[in-house]
């Protein structure tokens, strides 16, 4: 009973954590430069989300002297954060699914970088320890976040993180994700190879904990199959000219595929991973050398109704609210939105130098991943990570009120009633 009990105050506190919370922190001081980059709305129950929305083409290891710099920002992404936010809306508008209660979110830039996705993670839990995450986007960098944030038991729910290494629930217990382990895409893809009797391949990937994992796995279940590794050769994630000259020597992937165009080498059968088999910039720039690629995709949705309109209805007038949006709608029509929130630029122009955006632009005009809804894989994923939470707070709110009405009036007449308790009271019940 005791135990019940507390689980009732576990609930009521879940209910009203904004108004609690806030009165605790109330005289905290923010150390540090604040981040006004995001994205938030408000809700009885307040989601918070993570997206890789800026990254660094080239990558550095920090110095955690001056801050990570990232200049190029991601339509992609924004996509992705705009799916979220869909998502929710689409979920406060049902009547069958928590009708009594409103989601709200809270979303920040991960920048596809451990600093700054732990500290991302930390400003969406600051007063708010109960919330759930939806994110991040890197297996490296949900590894991360869950050492960090797993003591606090905070659930990460990740729409891309596909590393075999992540279903250890003894290790990641409150890690849950709507993409498919490796573990179930390399044993396809030893049997892909088994298939057409290729037994002697070369195995490359770059030098990271994913890759590591991802290989380790492949070479165990394709000796099942009789495939051989030639050569296991991992690249470092910034590729110099040794490294380059290193691996093509080895195997006798964008700055590796045009090494290996220079050099005029054909012949090559590639099976890909799911990261860049649907990869639409690299078929661009290396498509006559990647034809006949062969490899497996995340599943496709075909349609996500309503989300086309959801993601080009917005207008120069609406984006004052997130600096996000307005960096895309400057980047996208070249121009600088008046009171934009906007502090990032990308190349050598100053944006400031930009003329001023006259109102009249519309995203149905101009092609951008950002609106590009015929690959919805990792949107998808994003749409059931949302679901996954929303699904999961019904249960949780019709368990909690299936006991307050079994045992309300039970606690009342053992707290308040004792005299009804006695055993001739209950003899006669």
């Amino acid at each position: 009973m005791t135990l019940l009990i507390a689980w009732l105050f576990i609930f009521l506190y879940l209910m009203n954590n904004k108004h609690g919370s806030a009165a605790v922190f109330d005289n905290c001081v923010f150390l540090g430069e604040e981040d006004k980059n995001s994205l938030y709305e408000d809700g009885d129950v307040v989601i918070g989300g993570l997206f890789p929305l800026h990254y660094s083409p080239v990558f550095s290891h920090s110095t955690y002297k001056e801050k990570p710099k990232t200049n190029i920002f991601s339509s992609r992404a924004l996509r992705w954060m705009q799916t979220m936010t869909f998502t929710i809306k689409e979920i406060n508008g049902r009547s069958d699914l928590l009708p009594h209660l409103k989601l709200g979110f809270h979303i920040h830039d991960s920048c596809d970088d451990i600093p700054v996705s732990l500290r991302a993670s930390l400003l969406l839990v600051n007063g708010q320890p109960d919330k759930v995450i939806i994110g991040d986007a890197g297996s490296g960098v949900s590894m991360a976040l869950l050492r960090s944030l797993g003591c606090f038991h905070i659930p990460l729910v990740s729409y891309f993180a596909s590393c075999s290494c992540l279903s250890n629930q003894r290790e990641f217990p409150t890690f849950m994700r709507t993409m498919p382990s490796d573990t179930f895409q390399i044993r396809a893809l030893a049997q892909l190879v088994s298939y057409f009797g290729w037994t002697w391949v070369g195995v490359i990937g770059v030098e990271s904990d994913y890759a590591r994992f991802a290989i380790q796995l492949f070479l165990q279940e394709s000796v099942h199959y009789g495939v051989c590794a030639a050569y296991t050769h991992f690249y470092p994630v910034v590729v110099s000219q040794q490294a380059l000259d290193d691996l093509l020597n080895v195997i006798q992937v964008p700055l590796i595929l045009r090494g290996i165009m220079r050099r005029n080498m054909t012949g090559l059968q590639w099976i890909a991973s799911e990261a860049w088999a649907t990869a639409k910039s690299l078929w661009e720039k290396s498509g006559d050398l990647l034809m006949g690629t062969l490899g497996f995709a995340i599943r496709r949705a075909a349609t996500i109704p309503g989300l086309k309109q959801h993601l080009t209805s917005l207008t120069a007038s609406s984006l004052h609210k997130s600096a996000f949006l307005a960096e895309f709608w400057e980047e996208t029509f070249d121009c600088r939105l008046n009171g934009s929130l906007n502090t990032h630029s990308h190349g050598s122009d100053n944006f400031f130098d930009r003329q001023p955006c006259k109102g009249t632009e519309d995203l149905n005009d101009v092609y951008s991943p950002y609106s590009d809804v015929t690959q919805l894989r990792v949107s998808y994923n994003i749409y059931k990570a949302v679901y996954l939470v929303a699904y999961a707070l019904q249960d949780l709110t019709s368990a909690f009120a299936l006991l307050f009405c079994i045992f309300v009036p039970k606690c009342y007449i053992i707290l308040l009633r004792p005299e009804k308790n006695c055993k001739k009271k209950i003899m006669q019940r």
